[in-house]
């Protein structure tokens, strides 16, 4: 069968016509779709912020009790300090929930980050430890003694320093930490029958020190998700009670009670900058 030529070239042209144009197209498309990547990736950090998060903390207070003998007047014998020391260190820990309100500043250049932010949490910390034995300088006599410790917030001032990435911002931080620390103690015996007591308790608003690292997903040009962990430790507290017994009035000896507190947590949030 015979094939008209010019026809043929006709659809040639046609078909060479529309593949250039599809290429136009294709190219065309992948140009929008990869400026649309672009901008959509393009995320300035630079600004301040405000958010909330919730989350978990953790907190631990590692007791000590100090006392001494071996002066005029002491109502403790030997081994008796180094005694009542070993049976009531202990560490008490507790976790629970925890909300914080946050509010910072950062510049971003290039990919490089750095900002202030201050933050306020609540801390669900309320533990006790009782402990006791029998004296092993009188085989009549045993004592008890009774640790409570509570904090119910905690605060931060923190710089940040991380890198930023298309939509993500990684970061580690470190600052300032703030808490107000409640330590009761009470001792008690049953020496000869009467028994010695003695009590103490301080509340104290403690500085330390805390340090982190956490990461925050741009949603939005302004909404942005985040994660993060901080560890504080807020040094010693401490309380101090005079241990007497009726039956040796002219005896006495001063008890000191200490805690070392820190807390760990980890917080999910939301924040938006303006």
């Amino acid at each position: 069968m015979l094939q008209h030529p010019i026809k043929d070239r006709n659809v040639g042209e046609i078909m060479s016509r529309n593949s250039a144009l599809t290429t136009l197209g294709s190219c065309a498309l992948i140009n929008l779709m990869l400026a649309t990547q672009a901008q959509a990736s393009s995320v300035d950090w630079s600004g301040a912020y405000l958010g909330f998060g919730v989350g978990a903390a953790q907190g631990a207070a590692e007791t000590d009790v100090q006392t001494r003998d071996g002066f005029p007047g002491s109502y403790f014998t030997s081994p008796d300090p180094e005694q009542i020391d070993a049976v009531t260190a202990t560490t008490l820990t507790e976790r629970g929930f925890s909300g914080t309100f946050l509010a910072g500043y950062g510049q971003q250049r290039g990919n490089l980050y750095f900002g202030l932010e201050a933050s306020a949490s609540s801390l669900d910390f309320d533990a006790s430890d009782t402990s006791g034995a029998e004296y092993l300088s009188a085989a009549t006599g045993a004592f008890r003694n009774r640790m409570s410790v509570s904090a119910d917030w905690q605060a931060t001032l923190r710089g940040r320093l991380g890198w930023a990435e298309q939509r993500w911002l990684t970061y580690v931080t470190g600052g300032v930490a703030f808490t107000q620390v409640r330590l009761d103690a009470q001792f008690r015996d049953n020496f000869l029958g009467v028994g010695a007591s003695g009590s103490g308790s301080e509340k104290k608003t403690r500085t330390g020190w805390v340090v982190g690292a956490g990461g925050e997903y741009a949603l939005s040009d302004a909404w942005r998700l985040r994660g993060e962990y901080l560890y504080a430790d807020y040094g010693r507290i401490e309380a101090s009670a005079v241990v007497t017994n009726p039956a040796f009035p002219l005896f006495a000896n001063e008890m000191d009670s200490s805690v070392d507190f820190r807390t760990q947590s980890l917080t999910l949030g939301l924040s938006y900058q303006f």
